[in-house]
């Protein structure tokens, strides 16, 4: 690739994915985003779509920096409790 361009790159074009993201029985965190890695030798978490870090991803609720959009649709089926649960 470093051969492709041997005067430099003058300019980019620019490219979006939108990629579903599920999150369990509405428990919208960082820690249950499939872009969300660890980096276990130093205890930190990053995400992958952003390259911001992390610094709780057990946070009920996403990061100003997330640019991932609740569309609020369900998938699955909720259970249906028995009564007196």
């Amino acid at each position: 690739m470093a051969n492709d361009f041997p005067c430099g790159v003058s300019y980019f074009t620019k490219g979006l994915a939108s990629v579903p993201v599920y999150f369990p029985e509405n428990r919208v965190a960082c820690h249950y985003c499939p872009f969300c890695r660890a980096e276990s030798d130093l205890n930190r978490f990053w995400c992958r779509l952003t390259n911001n870090m992390i610094y709780n991803p057990n946070v009920p609720e996403l990061p100003e920096f997330c640019p991932i959009e609740l569309t609020g649709e369900i998938r699955g089926t909720h259970p249906k409790h028995k009564k007196g649960d």
